[in-house]
C-alpha cells in the first residue's frame, strides 16, 4: 500500500520509484530542503503530513552569512557617526566642509601668529613690544564685539563668515608684502596695526562662527560634539601651524609664512561657498530685542553661567596669555628660532591630544569637573614650568599645559553654547568671546611689562598663582550655591 493506493503490478512499482527518484532530484538541484509538499506524477503538488513536516523543517541548518575581515572596523566607523559617537557630528555634510575648510585655515593663521612674534621680537629685542602688538588687537575688539554678536543675530551667519574671511586674506597678503621690505621697511608698528584690524574682523567673525555651528548640525544632541571637534580641529591646526612655521621661518623667513596665510583663506571661502543651509537667519522670538546687550543681561541672570565668564577672563588675563612670552622664554633657554617653534608644537601636541580627550571622553565626565580640573591643572603644569631649569622639562610642562587649556577652554565653551538660547546666541557668544580675546591680550601686555621687570619665569609663577587661588574661590562660591539650592528644594 503507497499513500492509499495498493501497487500490486511490477511495471507500476517501477513507475513510482522513477517519479520519487525525479522528486528527490528536483528537490537538490534547487536545494529546497524539506518541502512542505510532495511532487506528484502529474505536476501537482501536495501536502505532507503536518508532522512529517514539522519534524524536517527543524532539522534544516541556517545557512551561515559570510562577514568581511574588517566588517568589526566597519562597525566602529559606523557606531562612531550614531547619535552618540565620537564622530556623530561628522555625519552632518556641511559640519564637514566647515571642518576641513577652518583646518586649513586655522593652520595658517596660527603660522601668521607665530611668525609675527618673532619678527616683533627680532626687530625690537623687547617683551614690552610683544605685549603691544598683543594688546593691539585688545581695543578693536572691545569697540565692536558686541555689535559683532547683534550682527551675528540679524543677518545671515555664511555672508558674514564669507566677508570677513575675504577681508582677513586680504590684510594676510598685504602685510606679507610689506615684509618683503621691497616697499617699505617694515617696523614693530606695522605689524601692530595689523594686529589691531584683526581684531576688527575677529569681532564680527568669531560669534557668527561660534553660532553658525548650530546651523551645520541638525540634531541638537550633536552640538556638544561639534564643538569639541571644533576644539580638536583648533589646536591640531594650533600644532600644525607652528610646526610648518619654525621650518618655514628658518628656510624662507616671516614674508612666507605671512603669504602661505593668506592663501589658506582660499579653503575656507570654498567650504563655506559649498554648503547648504536651509535657516539662514535666526528666527528671533517676540519679546527678545535685538539690542547688543542682551547677551550680557543674560548671563548676569545666570550664575553658573557667570562664573564660567570669571573664570575664562582671569584665566586669559593670567594663564592663556603665558603664550606671549614664549619668545623670551627661547631666549631663556637658548633655543633660537627653532627652540620658540618647538615650545608652541609641543603645547600644540599636548592641546591636540586634550582634544581628542574631549571629544571621546567628556561626554562621560560631568562638565562641572572639566572646567575646574582643566583650570587647576593648567595652573600646576604653569607652576612647573616657573621652576624648569632647562629646556627639556619646561617642554614636558608646556605639555601637560596643552592639555589642560584644551580641558578648561572647550568645556567652558559648551556649556555656554548649550545653555544659551538660539535667538541669543550670538550675543551671548560675543559677550564670551569679548571676554576671552580681549583678557589675553591684555595680559600679553601685562606679562609682558611684568617680565621685563622681573624676568619671564617669575612673572609666569605669580601669575599662575594667582589664578590657581581664583578657580579655587569660584569653585568654593559654587559649591555654596548648590548648596542653597538643594536646601530650598528640600521641604521644611
Amino acid at each position: 500500500m503507497r499513500g492509499g493506493v495498493l501497487l500490486r503490478r511490477p511495471h507500476k512499482r517501477k513507475l513510482y520509484h522513477l517519479f520519487r527518484g525525479v522528486q528527490e532530484a528536483v528537490r537538490e538541484s534547487k536545494n529546497l530542503g524539506a518541502r512542505p509538499f510532495l511532487l506528484l506524477p502529474n505536476g501537482s503538488e501536495r501536502p505532507r503530513h503536518r508532522r512529517q513536516f514539522l519534524v524536517q523543517r527543524d532539522m534544516v541548518e541556517p545557512v551561515p552569512v559570510p562577514t568581511e575581515p574588517d566588517a568589526p572596523a566597519q562597525n566602529a566607523r559606523i557606531d562612531a557617526l550614531k547619535p552618540g559617537g565620537a564622530l556623530y557630528a561628522f555625519s552632518f555634510p556641511n559640519f564637514r566642509l566647515f571642518f576641513f575648510g577652518q583646518l586649513v585655515s586655522v593652520a595658517g593663521t596660527w603660522m601668521q601668529n607665530v611668525a609675527q612674534q618673532w619678527l616683533v621680537y627680532e626687530l625690537t629685542h623687547s617683551a614690552v613690544w610683544l605685549g603691544i602688538v598683543a594688546g593691539s588687537t585688545a581695543l578693536p575688539y572691545v569697540l565692536f564685539a558686541f555689535w559683532g554678536g547683534s550682527v551675528a543675530d540679524r543677518f545671515p551667519r555664511r555672508s558674514i563668515l564669507l566677508c570677513t574671511q575675504s577681508v582677513a586674506m586680504v590684510s594676510a597678503l598685504t602685510l606679507a608684502t610689506l615684509a618683503t621690505n621691497r616697499v617699505v621697511q617694515i617696523q614693530a608698528w606695522h605689524i601692530a596695526v595689523f594686529a589691531g584690524l584683526a581684531g576688527i574682523i575677529n569681532a564680527f567673525n568669531m560669534p557668527a562662527q561660534q553660532a553658525f555651528v548650530t546651523q551645520m548640525v541638525d540634531d541638537p544632541k550633536a552640538l556638544g560634539n561639534a564643538i569639541g571637534l571644533n576644539s580638536l580641529r583648533f589646536n591640531f591646526a594650533r600644532f600644525l601651524g607652528p610646526m610648518f612655521a619654525g621650518i618655514t621661518l628658518v628656510n624662507l623667513g616671516a614674508a612666507w609664512c605671512f603669504l602661505l596665510n593668506g592663501l589658506s583663506f582660499i579653503a575656507v571661502i570654498i567650504s563655506l561657498s559649498l554648503m547648504r543651509v536651509t535657516q539662514e537667519k535666526p528666527e528671533v522670538k517676540s519679546g527678545i530685542t535685538e539690542s547688543p546687550w542682551e547677551g550680557a543681561r543674560f548671563l548676569l541672570g545666570v550664575p553658573s553661567l557667570l562664573r564660567v565668564i570669571i573664570l575664562i577672563g582671569g584665566g586669559g588675563l593670567l594663564i592663556l596669555a603665558v603664550s606671549t612670552l614664549y619668545p623670551v622664554l627661547a631666549s631663556v633657554y637658548k633655543g633660537g628660532a627653532g627652540g620658540f617653534s618647538t615650545l608652541v608644537t609641543v603645547n600644540g601636541i599636548g592641546a591636540t591630544i586634550g582634544g581628542i580627550g574631549i571629544v571621546t571622553l567628556g561626554s562621560r565626565i560631568h562638565r562641572r569637573y572639566l572646567v575646574y580640573g582643566g583650570a587647576s591643572l593648567f595652573c600646576v603644569a604653569l607652576l612647573c614650568l616657573s621652576f624648569s631649569p632647562t629646556f627639556i622639562p619646561a617642554l614636558v610642562c608646556l605639555f601637560f599645559a596643552g592639555i589642560a587649556m584644551v580641558v578648561f577652554t572647550t568645556s567652558t565653551n559648551t556649556k555656554v553654547q548649550t545653555e544659551a538660547p538660539d535667538e541669543l546666541r550670538g550675543r551671548v557668544m560675543a559677550v564670551y568671546l569679548l571676554v576671552a580675546n580681549t583678557s589675553m591680550p591684555l595680559g600679553g601686555l601685562l606679562l609682558g611689562f611684568l617680565a621685563q621687570r622681573f624676568q619671564a619665569l617669575p612673572t609666569i609663577r605669580l601669575s599662575a598663582g594667582i589664578m590657581l587661588a581664583v578657580t579655587v574661590g569660584v569653585w568654593l562660591w559654587s559649591g555654596t550655591d548648590r548648596t542653597r539650592r538643594s536646601l530650598q528644594k528640600t521641604p521644611a
